[in-house]
């Protein structure tokens, strides 16, 4: 069967779907919607959003449009809470996703070693420059935060407000806490001294 090619767990669709319900079969689409995430995700299809990588495999689609449909619907199912579908539509809208799932596990099945190793190599650059951006936005948060508190004097009057939280905290209400602390566990265990020693009397 093709649940088993795809090698993806669909009872969540179908039970979904055997409520016969509006939301259920709402739920049924959301839950396709997922399949076909982890499908691209198995696959190491190149891409930073699902739109790029539906972009990138849209070459080896039979029905790009029925899936492009079927996305569509998704869309609609997330905006719109009152949106409302029959059991039909949503066979359809699944049967998009379904054939463009198979079309997908019967393409990266056929690719040569050599297309895998660069299908990998694409996914890989993808994840590596979507780490690198977020790496880069990081340092300049960084960056522009040391340079707001050195040179400008707004800046030095924060820094100057939070030395002195600092030092409180450290010096004055961590200090004490751990005076207290270090106390009570001493009388706690001179009064555990005392009462073992009076239970042997």
């Amino acid at each position: 069967m093709a649940e088993n090619k795809l090698d993806l767990n669909w009872s969540a669709v179908e039970k979904a779907l055997a409520e016969g319900t509006f939301s259920g079969y709402k739920i049924g689409i959301l839950e396709t919607e997922k399949l076909f995430n982890e499908l691209l995700k198995s696959k190491q299809i190149p891409g930073g959003s699902n739109e790029r990588k539906i972009k990138y495999i849209q070459r080896f689609l039979s029905l790009p449009d029925k899936l492009d449909y079927s996305r569509h619907i998704y869309q609609r199912i997330i905006n719109e809470p009152h949106f409302e579908i029959s059991r039909e539509e949503t066979k359809q809208i699944i049967s998009g996703y379904w054939q463009a799932m198979l079309d997908i596990e019967e393409t990266v099945t056929s690719l040569s070693a050599w297309e895998k190793f660069s299908l990998r190599a694409k996914y890989l650059a993808a994840i590596f420059l979507k780490n690198m951006r977020n790496l880069v936005l990081i340092v300049l948060a960084i960056s522009a935060t040391i340079w707001l508190l050195a040179e400008t004097y707004i800046g030095k009057k924060i820094a100057a407000g939070i030395t002195v939280a600092n030092h409180f905290f450290i010096f004055e209400f961590l200090f004490w806490t751990i005076i207290v602390l270090a106390a009570l566990l001493v009388l706690g265990g001179f009064l555990y001294f005392l009462t073992k020693k009076k239970r042997r009397f």
